[in-house]
């Protein structure tokens, strides 16, 4: 029986290799089969083994192969001496002000929102200083398990080997370190949701190779939760009128349930700036609707909608609000209320766009241009009455090129009611609300 405490997995040595494998000063140094310390991608120092030492000029530079341990060959390198920490190497001089900032240093801190329960990795055994396989077995976010958030079990042994440990003893891609100063943020995209919704298109866009169409990412998840019995509900409500949605929903113990609240949250988002809304009411698992409700909350990953809708609603002194129902008979029914457009486009019409860097008018008779302009403007003047008069002046010069004016229409970063009526504009970010 192996115990953890006793000893680790068997090991897998390198073949061996001539010790005639030297050169240089470092003739007498290393060889194959060295235990010792190498850098990794990440700047930090992991247990390592010697695979391989070169003395051709191609490798002077990183003359030293080496395998981490616990990882693939794949992962296997080539690294220079300043890149390694052995007895048999000589230290290098470490000048006095270096030495000051590096005592100085504080400790780093992670971003654990990337790991998942589930996942491979491997972590660091104190008892044997080496680094073993493990799996993820739960990401705690409570103040007590700060510094060793992560419970992770050894692959290969039992539970009661299980331990908590901080990112200082794990390897993952998913694991990241905090920027430096860089103020706490919304989460980032969950692995299961980049799995499951991230898919490339046949034809790539020429401009943004990496850009993964949200249609195409809805159709791959409804395709792997085409058998969950669980659904989403929501409904968006607005003054004249709601939106509702259901999304199939992967049960909360499932390992893809992340993907099901990321894509959730992004739906409801889209819903929002389609048609607007000043309460979202949500119904389904308690979890996911838990999730749903912070994130579409101050300090959230929609804090910006939460914080827009009022204005767009033409209530700035409503907060956006979200609720949360036990049964979808309690959501609010759907109701659309259909704009009729007129499709009369003859007779003297103007048209004016206020954007970021100028205003653009135009003047219409019958379909035919007959006057367009471009004129340069301030759009963070504190002023009201400067962009009043700059606006009037614009549409006053493309108004003596007709002989009349029948209608105008306008475009501008904002939102327009049922009634007719502007209840919100965004292109004046210096002039008080009042």
């Amino acid at each position: 029986i192996r115990s953890r405490l006793s000893c680790g997995p068997p090991h897998k040595f390198a073949p061996s290799l001539p010790a005639s494998f030297k050169f240089g000063a470092m003739a007498d140094k290393l060889e194959v089969g060295v235990k010792l310390q190498a850098m990794y991608t990440d700047g930090e120092f992991y247990p390592a083994e010697v695979v391989a030492v070169s003395d051709s000029d191609k490798r002077k530079k990183a003359p030293v192969k080496v395998h981490f341990v616990g990882y693939e060959a794949s992962d296997e390198t080539w690294l220079s001496l300043d890149k390694l920490k052995s007895k048999l190497l000589p230290k290098a001089a470490v000048p006095k002000a270096k030495a000051k900032a590096k005592a100085k240093a504080k400790a780093k801190e992670y971003d654990y929102s990337g790991l998942e329960k589930g996942m491979k990795c491997s972590a660091f055994s104190e008892a044997e200083g080496k680094f073993f396989p493990a799996e993820i077995v739960v990401v705690s976010t409570g103040k007590g398990k700060a510094s060793a958030p992560v419970k992770i079990h050894w692959v290969g042994y039992t539970n009661a080997s299980d331990e908590w440990v901080g990112g200082d003893r794990i390897k993952s891609k998913n694991l990241k370190l905090k920027t430096q100063g860089a103020k706490a943020g919304p989460p980032g995209m969950p692995p299961a949701a980049r799995r499951l919704l991230l898919v490339k298109p046949k034809v790539e866009a020429p401009l943004d190779p990496g850009f993964r169409p949200l249609v195409l990412g809805k159709r791959a998840y409804l395709e792997a939760a085409k058998d969950c019995t669980e659904k989403l509900e929501w409904a968006l409500t607005r003054s004249d009128g709601c939106a509702r949605y259901s999304l199939p929903v992967f049960d909360e113990k499932h390992k893809d349930v992340k993907a099901s609240s990321y894509l959730a949250g992004v739906l409801i988002q889209e819903m929002i700036w389609q048609r607007s809304a000043s309460e979202l009411v949500l119904c389904g698992p308690k979890r996911i609707c838990e999730v749903i409700k912070r994130a579409y909350s101050k300090g959230g990953a929609y804090e910006f909608e939460v914080m827009s809708m009022p204005n767009v609603c033409g209530h700035p002194d409503k907060a956006f609000v979200v609720t949360i129902v036990e049964k979808s008979e309690d959501l609010p029914a759907s109701k659309d209320t259909p704009q009729v457009c007129g499709k009369d486009a003859s007779g003297c019409r103007l048209a004016f766009d206020l954007g970021k860097s100028d205003i653009k008018t135009v003047a219409v008779k019958d379909n035919e241009v007959l006057y367009s302009k471009e004129t340069e403007w301030d759009v963070t003047n504190p002023d009201p009455q400067y962009h009043y008069d700059a606006i009037m002046d614009a549409m006053k010069l493309a108004k003596a090129a007709l002989p009349r004016v029948d209608a105008i229409g306008g475009s501008a970063t904002g939102t327009i009611s049922a009634d007719n009526e502007a209840t919100w504009c965004d292109i004046f970010p210096n002039v008080p609300p009042d």
